[in-house]
């Protein structure tokens, strides 16, 4: 079980998504789970997040079939 866990929704965001992506995989402390939860996004972020999870074991997506507005 991971010490911690970090969540991100996602909207639409595939012009940040690596970007932020990056910046949380990057921390010194290892020792978490990331959960992403893409709200029904339109763009390319899906492709993107399966592209990083299949790179690191450590990251989950959770797909919503429509957008429930988690990404405020």
């Amino acid at each position: 079980m991971p010490k911690v866990s970090v969540v991100m929704p996602v909207h639409n965001e595939e012009r940040y998504l690596s970007l932020a992506i990056d910046s949380i995989l990057n921390q010194t402390f290892e020792d978490f789970e990331f959960i992403i939860v893409n709200d029904a996004s339109t763009d390319a972020s899906k492709d993107i997040l399966a592209k990083y999870a299949g790179q690191d074991s450590r990251i989950r997506i959770i797909e919503n079939n429509e957008s429930i507005g988690c990404t405020g």
